[in-house]
């Protein structure tokens, strides 16, 4: 068989699977996803990594791998103009715990859809969170304060039982 043929006939398999009521069939394909992983995870870590990436989105409503939120949080235009995300992963991934909030929490979000949301907002609405904090910019704002306004805000957004899958639908994914 030529890559199409074999690519066709998973596909064949796996619809069989899918749209079968009968556990059996979901079992035998498990065990044979399974292994063939094992040795994917072997042969070639890299790939693991990205199909485990992909296959993590069924624990969360709002998931994003590491690459696609860095992507995103790329083209963010916050209202000072500047380009790209206020805080690093680094620096949100630290502060968050030490504000006594949770970078994950399943079903609704992991730690990348959050910091991605919580620098949306940012971009969004630091001007207005400042002023109804009592001050005149947001760079006036103790950053630790900021933060969990920015984190609490996110994790509204992000729980939303309007919108499930807040990030898919926010950044049309």
């Amino acid at each position: 068989m030529n890559t199409d043929e074999l690519k066709g006939r998973y596909q064949y398999l796996y619809d069989k699977m899918k749209t079968s009521r009968e556990v059996e069939k979901m079992i035998i394909f498990g065990k044979a996803e399974q292994k063939m992983f094992a040795k994917l995870a072997y042969s070639n870590p890299n790939m693991a990594k990205e199909w485990l990436n992909m296959l993590e989105a069924v624990c969360w409503n709002n998931f994003l791998t590491e690459e696609q939120a860095e992507q995103l949080a790329s083209k963010i235009i916050n209202q000072d103009q500047s380009v790209g995300p206020h805080w690093t992963m680094d620096a949100f991934f630290s502060v968050v715990p030490k504000l006594g909030g949770n970078l994950e929490e399943e079903p609704y979000y992991n730690r990348y859809a959050l910091w991605l949301v919580a620098n949306s907002h940012y971009s969004d609405f630091a001007r207005s969170t400042a002023e109804d904090m009592g001050y005149r910019t947001p760079e006036e704002v103790p950053q630790e304060k900021m933060a969990l306004s920015m984190y609490r805000k996110a994790v509204e957004s992000l729980k939303d039982v309007d919108k499930l899958h807040y990030v898919t639908s926010y950044y049309m994914m």
